[in-house]
């Protein structure tokens, strides 16, 4: 067999091997997921009473600071921790916020678009702050406690 034919299979053998490789790549960085907006670590900056709340005022600055961490496989909220939580998101309008929390979500500064509100299973419901996670993607997320709305800016 001559040199150019050795070439030749070695070229055709490799570039089979090469074409398995990229193929793997490419599949493998398509498969990754990227986290759910509402994943990470968030702050309590203020706190809004809107209409009927079991909170004063200057009760409600006690949450001022306090922060929830949501992950996939766990979540910290305040101080309690859940190991397995179970998070249920849907898609609210404007009239079914009103409904629900008796109060206009232009009140808080979410715009007409889609509301999202993810509600936190975890097996001990001991967490009071952060169990209800209401947010509009880059815009204002906050969370429900007695009546008490708490905004939460996201940590980096």
């Amino acid at each position: 067999m001559s040199i150019v034919g050795h070439v030749k299979r070695f070229w055709r053998f490799h570039s089979l091997i090469i074409g398995a490789f990229g193929i793997c790549a490419l599949t493998l960085g398509c498969a990754v997921q990227e986290p759910a907006y509402y994943e990470g670590t968030w702050v309590v900056t203020k706190a809004y009473n809107m209409g009927i709340s079991a909170h004063s005022a200057s009760e409600a600055e006690q949450f001022l600071g306090r922060s929830v961490t949501y992950e996939q496989s766990a979540a910290k909220l305040d101080q309690a921790f859940c190991e397995s939580p179970v998070y249920t998101s849907q898609n609210i309008t404007g009239e079914e916020f009103f409904a629900t929390y008796r109060t206009s979500a232009s009140s808080l500064g979410f715009s007409d678009d889609k509301i999202t509100q993810v509600d936190l299973g975890c097996s001990d419901n001991s967490a009071v702050i952060g169990s209800t996670l209401i947010f509009q993607e880059n815009s204002n997320a906050y969370t429900l406690v007695d009546g008490t709305f708490l905004k939460l800016e996201k940590t980096l």
